[in-house]
């Protein structure tokens, strides 16, 4: 873990008592707020890490813990409130859920990469030490899987939150689409640079593609009309369940390329 970054991350939750104080928010956002608070309340009780991350110094330990004090109080107001806790045993219960299939979606996109000789000859540049680091991490990530996989219940949710994404990931190719037809978004877009507009076209060109073939499965569209429902495509997964393993079983192989770098990245900084 990089101490910079984790930081940050302090520096976030410790602002979350303030956000939450000065804005109205949804029941979800009380959920997550909660959530981070907790998180931040637990960092600062351990001091190990506390010291690690400030260095040992002393005023911005005291600062965190200032922080942590009032973080605790908020945090002891909204668990109170029994409706909200209970909400949110559901709601954190589902994040959970869609958290454990996302990482199984991950592990599985990196173990096949690592499979994949000639990708990683590509990414590695043929260097040898990079293609050794990344099968013992592929090892790694298939052990993890394995745990993953070896859920029944995590796993009878998965196909859903992979047709909540695919239907996402739909939607983002459509607005690419749009952008690249309207003259006056793709300006707005490209800030009027020919050259970025050029290149915003052919993108648009291998978007509209990928949304020709996902249109065209009728299983697929059906099961994303049923997920619009939702706000977010992941609150009546189990509902469209059955419709969604169909449709996931039809896309599983259109695997992006970019997800592959992104999860082959992240693992490479570790």
């Amino acid at each position: 873990m990089q101490l910079s970054f984790l930081l940050v991350s302090v520096s976030m939750l410790a602002m979350v008592s303030a956000k939450g104080a000065n804005k109205a928010q949804t029941t979800e956002g009380q959920c997550k707020q909660m959530n981070k608070l907790e998180k931040f309340v637990s960092f600062a009780a351990n001091d190990t890490l506390v010291a690690a991350v400030t260095k040992n110094n002393a005023t911005k330990i005291a600062d965190i813990q200032a922080k942590a004090s009032a973080a605790s109080t908020t945090l002891a107001t909204m668990q109170q409130n029994t409706t909200l806790t209970a909400t949110c045993a559901v709601v954190n219960a589902a994040q959970a859920t869609t958290d454990g299939c996302q990482e199984t979606f991950a592990l599985q996109r990196f173990i096949d990469f690592a499979n994949n000789d000639t990708a990683v000859t590509a990414a590695t540049k043929g260097n040898a030490t990079k293609a050794a680091d990344i099968q013992a991490k592929a090892s790694q990530a298939s052990t993890q899987l394995a745990t993953l996989t070896s859920n029944s219940t995590l796993q009878a949710f998965c196909p859903a939150v992979m047709q909540a994404d695919q239907c996402k990931a739909m939607n983002k190719l459509q607005k690419v689409v749009d952008t690249a037809n309207n003259a006056t978004k793709l300006d707005k877009a490209t800030k009027g640079n020919a050259t970025k507009a050029a290149a915003f076209q052919a993108r648009a060109s291998q978007a509209a593609i990928k949304l020709s073939t996902m249109t065209s499965n009728s299983t697929f569209m059906t099961a994303c009309a049923a997920l619009k429902t939702t706000k977010d495509g992941t609150a009546s997964a189990a509902a469209a369940s059955t419709t969604a393993k169909s449709a996931a079983s039809a896309l599983a192989g259109n695997v992006f390329l970019s997800t592959i770098v992104l999860v082959f990245a992240g693992i490479m900084m570790l």
